[in-house]
């Protein structure tokens, strides 16, 4: 069992697969979407070490997107019509989804950038509202360029710790940030409660 939980075992798995291109990488994150409980962190991290900085992040950012507006078109098309609007009307969902609607876009942006907000939660509240899918598409897709980057960057800082341990630092101090200004967000924009809820 502890063979899954060791990234070299990983890291050498995805470079057996390497003649496959990148559509290892890709699906690797593109499920993160559909699974919140797997590390995005990780994900990106062995990506980055099994296939360099620009084809890690890329490979990351485009599986991640996509599992995103799968997950989005998925509730949006099947849920919405032929559940929700059908067989659930409950007061709770309806404040959830109302809350949602009046979002703005650059506040999905923020919400994308961080990498500590339920991402999963967010593509399924969004594709059950009324919220464009376009203005969707493009808030996300910006606010995971930014999301997708920080974690590349410390997944590129892990292969230099043994010889520039200040890498791995500043990358801490960096994802502490990011959780920083996530937690204060989703407090002041009242999204943690919409969350519990």
């Amino acid at each position: 069992m502890n063979y899954f939980f060791q990234i070299e075992n990983w890291i050498k798995l995805l470079s057996q697969y390497k003649e496959y291109g990148i559509f290892i990488p890709i699906l690797l994150a593109l499920i993160e979407s559909f699974i919140p409980a797997l590390p995005l962190i990780g994900i990106v991290s062995i990506n980055i070490a099994a296939h360099g900085f620009l084809m890690g992040f890329l490979t990351s950012y485009i599986g991640n997107l996509l599992g995103s507006i799968i997950v989005f078109s998925f509730f949006r098309t099947i849920i919405k019509p032929y559940f929700l609007d059908r067989f659930y009307h409950g007061k709770r969902l309806a404040k959830i989804l109302h809350w949602v609607e009046n979002q703005k876009p650059i506040f999905l942006f923020f919400l994308s950038c961080l990498a500590f907000t339920p991402s999963a939660f967010i593509n399924m509240s969004f594709g059950l509202s009324g919220y464009k899918k376009r203005q969707f598409i493009i808030s996300i897709a910006f606010g995971k360029l930014i999301m997708i980057l920080t974690l590349s960057l410390f997944g590129q800082s892990l292969s230099h710790i043994e010889n520039q341990p200040m890498y791995i630092i500043l990358s801490i101090l960096l994802l502490t940030l990011v959780y920083s200004v996530s937690k204060y967000l989703n407090k002041r924009s009242d999204f943690h409660n919409i969350h519990k809820d």
